[in-house]
């Protein structure tokens, strides 16, 4: 008998690896470090990327991609050490890594000509971007309309891999209760954040990040955005409720319990009407499918119906918390009908026309969406608010449809949620409900949000395709998987390192950024004189970065207006072209053909204007008045229909008192034929008429008493109008008050101020006008409780106690009452001293003979001006001189 034939054979280093896997989990020996860790890595990264403001920055976004390349790394050199199976080459994986490939191939530069051929389009935005500078287009250009950001979008979805990956691992070896566990704990934090923001009446995030925009109390936290907050709650709370209902949960009842009244409080308050419309749809098709999930089953598990309770409990319990912290501000919130969003969705189609076959680059939307804006307004919108839309405009049509048909093919819920447990039903729902939410509140650009999508898909994909016991281990040449795992772990980490360097290289500068820091530029006199090449410079590379997007042009022609360094047309023609409904650029090219006596032109620019953007109204209807005082031209730059009411409101207000009356009594009878219901057009005519009233010259209202008494019925009329259409309007008692003062009915005018000013909307305004009647009263005993509710209203700060006590003793100058003068601008000196109110205060003191305290105030005022005033001097010797006269006097 051969000795070597009882001998056993040896095993190669893959068997020997397969069996320890084996081993460890039978529980005959603990997992390998690199796989122990792995939980805490996902749950790092799901937490994290939420709690980092969403990990919408770059930097950010580099360190979650890194945790989320070294998790997946882990994960990839487990499966290949133990001989499991590889979620490498599974539908999803192949799907999220075609579209990082695809993502980052849309930011490669290529000839011009080719792009010309694959994408027309985004070739003809290229090759115009530069015409302002003069320049020819660029040699080369890529699909991306905004290639940096294209780049970050990549290092988005490679960290969606990865994330998936680590989290399939995870499902495969543990289950996804694990996984589901770690996403409704991160919800939980941020509900908790939240909550602590609002109880400190917080205005930055942590203390260390202030909001861009305005964000109102109880909505500063992790996730800015209510509907962002909402759609990662219910993602929270639905997997919450499969936690709570499953037969062997991670964590205790109560824990769970606790966790859900929390984050279903948090998310009510937070008022985003899509995401407390999808969560009780969401909540039914939970209860739907766990039916049909039991089927003929007529009992669940032990515990069951407690644990239903303790869920109705929590539910309810959230509910009561939102109604306990609910303010006006919330509930105006959640009844908000604004439908906004309907209007961009038909606004985007024209852009899918223009690029259906390679999209505009993903994140490009925000720069390239201007050009097919629709609505009026100065709005920036960063997204299509519908993700469908979002992907078909920035991947093109094909690749958005070929991802949406692989996903929705993978994560099926006869594949997924029927054959799992509650859990996975429960979180398999949640990702429904983000999923239909984000039709119509985009929230998946945020990473945060999206980390915690693939966190729980990934749970329940690796749970859904859990490694089957092996019996017997595939035999192999000895050595030859040895590096196997680690050439996997490499690729992955190399992938990772290389695609968040070339992020940080070309993608920091986002369109955002080069917006704040150019417009700071211009601001600070950087672009104008000397300055203008470097200005100019910096303007030409921010569009080579951004090309589609129209503020650098506007800011160039701003420039060039200022400077006169060269034409401003070529930069606004730029501007329109990408934004064809951009107020301030017409407002801008208006400005340039009124001084080149284009005035006809530049009228049709202020109408223009005026329908893109209702804030530029102001401002178009002064210079309508300054460019001409014809009727029939002053027409021209106004909107058509109630679009123009409020410009001609506009203009029948503008200019000084006594200032053609008649063209702006003529401007407000036009604004009430038009809309009738506007109480500042009727209050605009009865001014008009009082000011024509005033003017004994009057055409209108001057001579003889019968006109006379017909412009006061009429100002009667307006004040009536006024009043009907708005009851505590100022308006109407102004339009009586003054028309009793110029029939020198003071005290009448007073008493009607004195009884109205209480109820009225403008109530410091009403209380000045009845201390100018009473001061013109006969007695003056009423005088000094006018002044005295006046200041009482008025003094709700600093600013305003000493503005209000500053005008007061204009008015008592104006009645030669110098010593109650000096009273009040001593105080508006003492809250916040000016030059101006200094020498008032001297200036009266000398009218009522008080020379030492005009002495000081002047003193006061030569110390502000450091001194060196000898004109200043010599006054103060006077008034001390002044002073002592008396006591010299024999």
């Amino acid at each position: 008998m051969n000795p070597d034939s009882t001998r056993p054979r040896p095993r190669s280093p893959a068997e020997l690896r397969r069996g320890a896997a084996a081993r460890s989990r039978s529980g005959g020996a603990a997992p390998p470090l690199g796989e122990r860790v792995l939980p805490w890595l996902l749950g790092a990264t799901v937490a994290g990327s939420v709690l980092a403001i969403g990990a919408v920055h770059t930097p950010t976004l580099a360190l979650v991609c890194a945790v989320a390349a070294i998790g997946a790394a882990l994960s990839l050199r487990a499966s290949a050490l133990t001989g499991g199976p590889s979620h490498v080459r599974t539908l999803p994986t192949l799907t999220l890594l075609g579209l990082t490939a695809y993502t980052l191939l849309q930011a490669v530069p290529m000839p011009l000509a080719w792009l010309e051929r694959l994408s027309p389009a985004s070739a003809d935005i290229w090759s115009r971007a530069l015409m302002p500078l003069g320049e020819a287009a660029p040699r080369y250009a890529s699909v991306s309309l905004d290639p940096g950001a294209t780049l970050v979008e990549a290092v988005k979805w490679l960290t969606y891999t990865g994330v998936f990956l680590t989290a399939a691992f995870i499902g495969a070896r543990r289950g996804a209760k694990l996984g589901i566990t770690l996403v409704f704990g991160s919800a939980f934090l941020a509900a908790l954040t939240t909550i602590a923001h609002g109880l400190l009446g917080a205005t930055t995030v942590f203390g260390l990040y202030q909001p861009r925009f305005s964000v109102a109390s109880w909505h500063v936290g992790p996730l800015l955005n209510p509907n962002n907050l909402a759609g990662y709650l219910n993602l929270g709370i639905l997997s919450g409720v499969g936690l709570l209902l499953t037969s062997r949960p991670l964590l205790p009842a109560w824990v769970a319990g606790v966790g859900l009244t929390t984050i279903v409080g948090v998310g009510i308050i937070a008022s985003s009407r899509g995401g407390l419309l999808v969560l009780p749809l969401g909540l039914a098709l939970f209860a739907l499918l766990s039916r049909r999930r039991r089927g003929r089953q007529r009992s669940g598990p032990r515990g069951q119906g407690t644990a239903a309770w303790l869920l109705i409990a929590a539910i309810g319990g959230g509910a009561l918390l939102a109604a306990l912290a609910a303010t006006n501000r919330t509930l105006s919130e959640i009844a908000d009908a604004n439908l906004d969003k309907l209007s961009l969705f038909h606004s985007t189609l024209p852009l899918l026309a223009d690029h259906w076959l390679l999209g505009i680059g993903r994140g490009a939307f925000e720069t390239v969406f201007p050009a097919y804006r629709q609505s009026p307004g100065n709005i920036v919108f960063t997204h299509a608010e519908n993700f469908v839309i979002q992907w078909a405009a920035e991947w093109g049509v094909l690749a958005a449809a070929a991802a949406l048909v692989a996903l929705g093919v993978a994560f099926r819920p006869g594949k997924i949620a029927l054959r799992g447990s509650t859990a996975a039903l429960g979180a398999w729902v949640g990702c429904v409900v983000l999923l239909v939410q984000n039709l119509f509140d985009l929230g998946l650009d945020v990473p945060g949000v999206t980390i915690a999508l693939a966190a729980t898909l990934g749970s329940l994909w690796g749970e859904a395709h859990r490694e089957r016991p092996r019996h017997e281990a595939p035999a192999g040449e000895p050595g030859s998987d040895r590096w196997r795992p680690w050439r996997m772990a490499a690729c992955a980490a190399v992938s990772a390192l290389a695609l968040v360097s070339l992020m940080v290289r070309f993608g920091w500068r986002d369109v955002d950024h080069d917006r704040r820091s150019l417009r700071a530029l211009s601001d600070a006199g950087a672009a104008g004189g000397a300055g203008w090449p470097r200005f100019r410079d910096e303007l030409r590379a921010a569009i080579l970065r951004h090309p589609a997007e129209p503020y650098f042009p506007l800011l160039g022609a701003v420039a060039a207006l200022q400077g006169r360094s060269e034409s401003p047309i070529p930069w606004l023609q730029r501007t329109l072209e990408r934004s064809r409904r951009h107020g301030r650029a017409h407002l801008l090219l208006a400005e340039v053909l009124a001084s080149r006596g284009a005035k006809e032109q530049a009228l049709l620019s202020l109408r223009l204007a005026v329908e893109d953007d209702a804030d530029v109204t102001g401002t178009a209807a002064v210079l309508a008045r300054q460019w001409t005082r014809r009727w029939d031209e002053l027409l021209r730059a106004v909107p058509e229909g109630k679009a123009g009411v409020e410009m001609l409101e506009r203009m029948a207000a503008t200019g000084e008192r006594r200032d053609e009356p008649d063209l702006r009594l003529r401007c407000a009878e036009e604004a009430i034929a038009r809309d009738p219901a506007r109480p500042g057009a009727h209050w605009a005519a009865g001014n008009a008429l009082l000011e024509m009233l005033e003017d004994p010259g009057s055409a209108r209202c001057g001579g003889d008493d019968a006109r006379r008494a017909a412009c006061e019925q009429e100002i009667e009329a307006r004040a009536a109008a006024v009043q009907g259409l708005d009851g505590d309007s100022f308006f109407a008692v102004q339009l009586r008050a003054r028309l009793l003062l110029l029939r020198k009915k003071s005290a009448e005018a007073e008493q009607l101020l004195a009884e109205s000013c209480e109820r009225l909307d403008n109530r410091p305004g009403c209380l000045r006008l009845r201390v100018v009647a009473a001061a013109q009263a006969a007695s003056s005993e009423r005088l000094l409780p006018a002044i005295r509710d006046l200041m009482s209203a008025s003094c709700s700060s600093l600013a305003q106690c000493a503005a209000a006590a500053t005008w007061v003793g204009d008015q008592l100058v104006a009645r030669k009452d110098y010593s109650s003068a000096v009273t009040y601008y001593a105080r508006a000196a003492q809250d916040e001293p000016t030059e101006e109110r200094l020498l008032k205060l001297a200036d009266a003191a000398s009218g009522a003979g008080a020379h030492v305290e005009a002495a000081s105030a002047l003193e006061r005022l030569l110390q502000r001006r450091g001194g060196k005033d000898a004109e200043l001097r010599r006054r103060i010797l006077d008034e001390r001189a002044k002073a002592l006269a008396p006591s010299l006097t024999p």
